[in-house]
């Protein structure tokens, strides 16, 4: 083909003006998330950084994982799109006589042209077509931008059958005009994330859910020019990387379908919260409370802090730093809509939620007779946590677990004295009541001399191991979950099994800072199997597992239910698995989920019933 010049005098018209514009209408994105606060260091382990953006948006990982026929039609759909790089670049300088494809690279071209042409068709008939299973239906920029996918699609293959001059002509400015469109469509809509998804998992915390410590320094926070904040009070505190988040959000309600509080036909909805943010960014003063324009209170006291949103998320969206701020500065600043004050209290009183005297745990261990741990003697340390050490239907777990300890010749104890782990204080906001607690869990476990620790309770195998450290980084002690030393000892022979259990059938509830938070999933199944226990699994298992509602100390929340309890939903999902046995991995778990069949037992008891 052959262009005059005034061809080529409008084509670099068009492309500086639509550079122009997408500039113009980009600035104003970028200086809300430049408005933000920043919360932490989120450029340490770039190569680390580097390599999980590039697994997750070169080779899909979350896309085709969470939905994987979804996620295949989406993969072709993006793998057109890095193919597509250079033969656009081409596209635009052909006018000037610039050729420099080689034959072959269009042959690869051609067949990703079929795939993309295929999954666009796919998502628009499942988005549009299927409203049941569609994340938003009534988005017909969706359409808009599949259909012009398609006609790019089908005008590159077009060309490739040589048409006449004329026809040809005109396809190829078809083309181009679609490409000089596109940027604006994508950039006005929830497509936008084609540009910041890679980036804003980049910037995405190394684990779910990593919480920094606040600055509860008295002097401090006195010594401050600015009136400090506690959380997420004003729209003003929102952090860069929650802005970003916002503006990232591809609104495909991965996170709602998976929320356990959502499922259970309750108020709480990540995808309708993320959504809120990015509206009130743009157009809400900082100034506005965040508790009402990003999410009600209502909603923020139904949350679990399962992690089951943010693990879901394909573009690196961290739901629950603007969830744990929102309820930081309901605890520390407003006073107002929380829904764990009873909680709260009776650990303030007592030092444990059960309200139990602190006698209660002496007397228990007294009783199982288990040794006190003691520095450069003891192997072990067992680490009780508040459902063993005073919680009486708990006695049989811990009674299995001496059990264990004792068959496999393991020297192990216990700290004279345990305060509450603060996990949950921590999920609930009550920062000043978690690092109170952790300070004094912090001092025995140094004092002890302690270098290795078993824990039966995921939510302080978490907090001790994962969090205790950046309050001290001269805490070092391996925190392993009691799954995980079982499966050590049986590992070591240690201890045999002898399948007492008679190969009954088991179903087995994942735990959510069990799995999605510590990734544990395959000790547990082991262990069990190893017992003699057939494992069923539930439709929602490993990182889809539906949370047992305790989570965020809910065993003890005040909120208004609608529809089911979250630990109601799980139970049924436990009763169509048709097992009669159901296995836990968690104390909080165990005590949520108990008579959700006709049995339900701790891990440790089920591998005490077939020690040989």
């Amino acid at each position: 083909m052959e262009f005059a010049s005034w061809e080529q005098a409008l084509l670099i018209f068009l492309v500086l003006a639509s550079a122009a514009l997408f500039v113009h209408t980009l600035r104003p994105r970028i200086a809300a998330i430049r408005a933000g606060k920043s919360d932490r260091v989120r450029t340490d382990q770039i190569g680390r950084r580097l390599w999980v953006a590039f697994k997750e948006v070169v080779f899909q990982t979350r896309v085709i994982g969470g939905r994987p026929v979804a996620g295949a039609l989406h993969a072709a759909v993006f793998g057109g799109f890095m193919f597509f790089g250079l033969e656009t670049t081409e596209h635009f300088l052909k006018p000037f006589g610039v050729h420099f494809i080689p034959p072959f690279y269009k042959v690869i071209v051609a067949v990703w042209a079929v795939l993309v042409s295929i999954g666009i068709v796919g998502l628009a008939f499942r988005r549009f077509a299927m409203p049941k299973i569609s994340p938003d239906p009534k988005a017909y920029s969706s359409g808009v931008v599949a259909l012009l996918i398609l006609l790019l699609m089908v005008t590159f293959l077009y060309a490739q059958a040589e048409p006449p001059a004329g026809l040809a002509k005109a396809n190829w400015w078809l083309h181009a005009l679609i490409i000089v469109v596109f940027p604006h469509l994508i950039i006005r809509s929830k497509h936008f994330h084609i540009m910041m998804a890679p980036i804003n998992i980049f910037f995405r915390t190394h684990r779910l859910a990593d919480l920094k410590p606040l600055n509860l320094d008295i002097e401090e926070l006195e010594a401050m020019e600015e009136e400090p904040t506690f959380g997420l009070e004003t729209l003003g505190d929102l952090s860069w990387k929650q802005r970003m988040d916002f503006l990232t959000c591809v609104e495909c309600k991965r996170c709602t379908d998976n929320c356990p509080a959502n499922l259970s036909g309750q108020e709480l909805d990540p995808r309708g919260f993320i959504l809120a943010g990015r509206a009130s960014i743009l157009e809400v003063a900082d100034d506005e409370p965040a508790i009402g324009n990003i999410l009600s209170e209502k909603a923020l006291g139904q949350c679990t802090t399962c992690g089951a949103c943010e693990e879901s998320c394909p573009v690196g969206i961290e739901h629950l730093q603007v969830l744990t701020g929102a309820k930081q500065a309901q605890a520390l600043a407003l006073g107002t809509g929380m829904v764990a004050d009873d909680f709260l209290k009776a650990v303030e009183r007592r030092g444990n939620p059960f309200e139990q005297p602190v006698s209660a745990r002496a007397k228990l261990i007294e009783e199982l007779g288990i040794p006190t741990y003691e520095a450069g003697k003891t192997e072990v340390l067992l680490w009780l946590g508040c459902v063993w050490s005073f919680n009486p239907d708990a006695k049989r777990s811990l009674e299995s677990m001496v059990k264990i300890l004792r068959a496999a010749g393991k020297s192990f104890g216990v700290l004279e004295q345990e305060s509450c782990s603060g996990h949950h204080s921590r999920r609930q906001g009550e920062e000043m009541q978690y690092q109170t607690l952790a300070g004094e869990n912090i001092e025995r476990l140094k004092a002890s001399g302690a270098k290795k620790m078993v824990a039966p309770c995921p939510h302080c195998l978490h907090t001790i191991g994962r969090e205790y450290p950046d309050l001290d980084p001269e805490l070092e002690i391996d925190v392993v979950h009691h799954s995980e030393y079982i499966q050590e000892l049986l590992a070591e022979d240690a201890i045999q099994l002898d399948g007492g259990n008679g190969k009954r059938t088991a179903t087995y509830h994942d735990p959510c800072y069990l799995g999605r938070y510590e990734k544990v999933y395959d000790a547990p199944r082991d262990v069990i199997r190893r017992a003699g226990l057939k494992v069923v699994e539930m439709d929602r298992h490993r990182e889809r597992a539906v949370c047992c509602g305790g989570g965020g100390a809910g065993f003890m929340r005040q909120t208004e239910e609608e529809g089911l309890r979250v630990d109601q939903l799980r139970k049924g999902q436990v009763k169509d698995t048709g097992a009669k046995l159901l296995v836990t991995g968690c104390p909080e778990c165990k005590m949520m989920l108990d008579a959700a069949v006709e049995e339900t037992k701790d891990l440790a008891e089920v591998v005490a019933d077939s020690l040989s």
